[in-house]
């Protein structure tokens, strides 16, 4: 290195390496051993060398230690700066970076050992090439990615505001559908090869050196066109680009020295540099093959074997990530425990499944020049190469192993790379993943990922689930859905547990998201059924947000209105039962004795007791509700009917509401208005009643909602819409008006131009007897094509909204200054209305099948059989009277009849001249033993008749 070298000499410090790969820059080289250890020596005054310092030059070749661990399978080398590609993916950079050319960010300077290029974390990659000032990655699908030095082009960006320097690696659109399959950087240009055998070229042309006349400015990738043949080799010195046209046996040339000045004075001199000479023919190879080419600044190099015989066309055969092939599955699966070909697959394996882009470069789809996946990756091949795999104990532990210490750290989540994500759609596929015993250690991790993905990565990711077959996307709610069970199954309270169940159900609900667009799996798939079997005081603590115990800072608090789609109609009642009794004030210990005793009437220290005249039940009701404060609404509720009964249980209470609303709804009561017969009710346009009545009508709602009651509340959907902040629609009217639905439906679907002539329509509406001006003047202006949608707008709006505002306001009000607008939200419309107004599809087989029996009596019993026998011989309405007389309702709640059942007993006392009698609370039918059919239809009919009130005859 101290003098001008004449001939080739070995270098003594190499020696005894097996040297695979070489690459000079500037003034300094690198060298790769069979080992993957890197050599550098020459001027590092700007940190090319890699070796810890800034060093003006070293004459010795001298190991990076920096790298040392990790295997480097290719460098390159630019001015002032270098990059490796190791085994396992992962790109390192250092040198110089004042115009960005290491990738790192603008934030970094000049560096003095190898930094991981975070940016092209988890992308396949399949080489990096250096130019002067600027860098490349291809990757194995051939996508370009360039950064540094954007001066002249030399990174082929398009659209507006080009950058002149990118600091750090973006992808190139230009070269996507080129097929690229090698990349070579000059000192400000840059060509490309593809895999049609195309050599493209861009950057500075001021030497000729992209094939192109110089006089022609264009930017952007261009095919130079006048190379005669296929290329299979491209390599670019600083100023000048080498090809090998393997069809005619050529090794052509364009472009000049570092001597070419950037402006030829004469047009002559420009035409010139554009020749594509022939530094070596067909002829100077007879009896040779080429093997590679080489450009340097001053020279150029090729290198030849002797084996005219082979037809292989001669190509730079790169150093390849490791990756997971057929050959390599089959060895691993039938090494043999203890061998050293055991510890060589476990080391195979140890590599590639702790690597995002190796596992990914394991399942690439191949990918023709032009052509676009929705997902780059094999999801079938992955999935059944995993479970091949996984089915060696020893395989699958190592697997586990290393997503958990390894490759769920490295996950690029924030990666803005399409190719980097596709690890997110593998991961899945594998077992491991659904493993109950790995929920913690492997989903949980996952799923954080996730969360922690940019808005853009995310983008990418959200098309990838979209593009999802069924199976593939509900294995993948299915995989977090187990984790989320188990989470809460072994639920203990901590911020540590509450950050993880938030993570799984924020990646859920962005599933939840995806889905409702494509609508590929339907809806209750995302419903974790085992919800509904779990203690759900603890549901609650977990879900539900006590302002008075939990501050706002805490952002891991899970609120359930923001992940409804996890509860069915009976978790999300259930949710809602244990939040209102823990709102009673009842301890914890004294509600789960009372349950395990299967007891509902209990005795509250300080109850909301309402008492009432059967004969003045509303005027009672109304004055004692007007009176109570907010507080007493949600303490236990206890009623007594004067002279009747007193007493906090559900069958008491479900009679007064039954009572109340049935006085309350009817018509000639003049509260609510029937737009048509048989239809539901609505709030009146001009009410006879004050706004307190309606404010009070709503509390009422609201404790009926509180108290776990169903009640025949007969308002359409729309009212559970508005509850819930939901606008209602034109299908809603037609609920609530059928009659004025369908003309609004037939204005809209009428096509034709005539149509103001034809229709007559005006601005207006006929609502309640009265014409009423949708907008100013709106009698006298026509609905026509241009405004049909929005004249029918605004009569919903109308008959819903502004007509109403006043009075469904204060009854919104009263309804929720009993409930909890919040846990109110996990509902949809129909789930509230069932929940509130209950449902009348009975099952009368089931209620039979659910019926148990005591005291002497059993299902075969002569009166129990005679009894079932009568009971299915009733007509509907005396079906429902009997259980309104069982139970104080004639309506079931949202599981129907399905938890309704009458228990049978036969008190001693009673004799056959006794009339049953029902334990409304519990559900309990006394029934005497009678011996004849007509006498038990006769006491039937008699309990029927006097299903109300609770003084009623013992005997007839």
């Amino acid at each position: 290195m101290h003098r001008s070298l004449q001939k080739r000499e070995p270098i003594k410090a190499l020696e005894t390496l097996c040297v695979s790969l070489v690459s000079c820059g500037k003034e300094h080289s690198l060298a790769v051993c069979h080992k993957g250890r890197v050599f550098a020596w020459g001027a590092g005054s700007e940190g090319q060398l890699g070796i810890g310092e800034f060093k003006e030059k070293i004459f010795t070749p001298k190991k990076i230690k920096t790298l040392t661990g990790i295997k480097i399978i290719q460098v390159s080398c630019g001015d002032y700066h270098s990059l490796a590609l190791s085994e396992d993916g992962q790109v390192f950079s250092w040198g110089k970076n004042n115009l960005g050319q290491l990738g790192l960010g603008n934030e970094f300077c000049s560096q003095e050992s190898p930094q991981r290029v975070k940016s092209l974390q988890g992308i396949p990659l399949a080489q990096v090439a250096a130019g002067g000032a600027h860098s490349f990655a291809l990757s194995l699908s051939g996508t370009s990615f360039g950064w540094g030095s954007n001066s002249a082009g030399q990174l082929a960006f398009s659209g507006k505001n080009v950058p002149v320097q990118c600091y750090k690696p973006r992808s190139v659109g230009q070269l996507k559908n080129l097929g690229v399959i090698y990349i070579s950087c000059g000192y400000e240009h840059t060509a490309v090869l593809t895999q049609d055998g195309k050599v493209f070229t861009f950057g500075d042309n001021s030497c000729g050196q992209l094939g192109h006349n110089p006089t022609v400015k264009k930017s952007g990738p261009r095919h130079v066109e006048r190379i005669d043949g296929l290329v299979s080799q491209i390599d670019c010195g600083s100023y000048h680009t080498l090809a090998y046209v393997y069809t005619t046996g050529q090794v052509v040339s364009f472009g000049r020295g570092s001597s070419c000045t950037s402006s030829p004075a004469h047009l002559e001199a420009q035409t010139e540099l554009f020749d594509i000479s022939c530094p070596i023919s067909a002829d100077d190879l007879v009896d040779v093959q080429v093997k590679h080419i080489f450009a340097g600044t001053y020279a150029n190099f090729v290198t030849t074997y002797q084996d005219t015989s082979s037809t292989n066309v001669s190509k730079k055969t790169l150093p390849e990530i490791s990756r997971i092939n057929p050959s390599w599955t089959e060895q691993w699966m039938t090494v043999t425990s203890g061998s050293d070909e055991r510890e060589v697959a476990k080391s195979e394996i140890r590599m590639i499944f702790s690597s995002p882009a190796c596992l990914t470069a394991s399942f690439l789809k191949k990918r023709e020049p032009g052509e676009t996946n929705s997902i780059d990756v094999d999801l079938q091949m992955a999935k059944d190469t995993f479970e091949k795999l996984t089915k060696k104990e020893w395989i699958s532990f190592m697997i586990t192993t290393c997503l958990k210490d390894n490759l769920l750290r490295a996950l690029p989540c924030r990666s803005p790379h399409q190719e980097a994500l596709s690890i997110f759609l593998l991961l899945p596929q594998c077992p491991v993943m659904h493993d109950f015993r790995n929920w913690q250690s492997l989903v949980i991790p996952f799923a954080k990922a996730v969360c922690e993905m940019s808005d853009q990565s995310f983008r990418v990711l959200k098309e990838y689930w979209a593009s999802l077959q069924e199976s593939a996307l509900m294995e993948l709610v299915q995989m977090f859905k187990r984790a989320i069970t188990e989470q809460l199954r072994y639920w203990t309270a901590s911020p540590e547990n509450e950050c993880n169940v938030k993570a799984l159900l924020d990646v859920l609900k962005r599933l939840h998201r995806v889905n409702k667009v494509n609508c590929q799996l339907p809806e209750n798939t995302f419903n974790i059924n085992e919800l509904s079997n779990m203690d759900f005081f603890k549901v609650r603590r977990i879900f539900l947000r006590d302002n008075k115990q939990v501050p706002e800072r805490n952002c891991n608090f899970i609120i359930s209105s923001e992940f409804p789609f996890i509860f069915d109609l009976i978790s999300k009642i259930k949710l809602l039962q244990a939040d209102s009794i823990i709102k009673m004030g009842l301890h914890f210990d004294s509600i789960m004795q009372m349950i395990a005793q299967g007891n509902n009437e209990f005795s509250p220290s300080s109850p909301f007791l309402l008492r009432v005249r059967r004969s003045h039940l509303v005027e009672d009701a109304l004055r004692q509700l007007h009176l109570a404060e907010v507080t007493d609404l949600r303490k236990v509720l206890v009623i007594e009917f004067i002279e009747e009964i007193r007493s906090v249980g559900i069958g008491v209470k479900s009679e007064f509401f039954h009572c109340m609303f049935e006085e309350m709804t009817k018509a000639e009561y003049g509260m609510f208005v029937y737009p048509e017969e048989g239809s539901y009710m609505w709030f009146p346009v001009r009410p006879k009643f004050g706004k307190k009545n309606y404010f009070l009508f709503g509390r009422l709602c609201g404790l009926s909602l509180y108290h776990f009651n169903v009640a025949n509340i007969p308002f359409p959907l729309a009212l559970f819409k508005k509850l819930l902040d939901q606008k209602p629609s034109l299908e809603d009217l037609k609920e609530l008006s059928p009659g004025v639905g369908k003309s609004l439906q037939e204005v809209l679907n009428y096509e034709a131009e005539d149509m103001g002539e034809a229709l007559c329509v005006y601005f207006s509406l006929h609502w309640e007897q009265n014409d009423v001006d949708l907008i100013p003047n709106g009698i006298n202006i026509l609905v026509d094509q241009t405004n049909k949608k929005d004249y029918v707008s605004k009569c919903v709006d109308y008959i819903f909204n502004t007509s109403i505002k006043a009075v469904y306001e204060e009854f919104q009000r009263g309804f929720y200054e009993v409930c909890d607008k919040e846990i109110l939200r996990i509902f949809h419309p129909k789930e509230l209305m069932t929940t509130i107004v209950g449902n009348t599809d009975y099952d009368w087989k089931q209620f039979e099948k659910n019926s148990t029996y005591r005291q002497g009596y059993h299902e075969s019993h002569p009166t129990i059989l005679m009894f079932w026998k009568a009971f299915h011989k009733l007509t509907l309405d005396e079906k429902r009277k009997f259980l309104f007389f069982l139970t104080g309702n004639d309506r079931q709640t949202a599981r129907g009849l399905q938890e309704m059942k009458i228990t049978f007993c036969c008190p001693e006392t009673f004799s056959e001249r006794d009339l049953p009698r029902s334990r409304v609370c519990h559900g309990i039918l006394d029934l005497p033993k009678y011996s004849t059919m007509e006498r038990l239809e006769e006491a039937l009919q008699a309990a029927i008749n006097n299903n109300r009130g609770f003084i009623i005859p013992t005997y007839i």
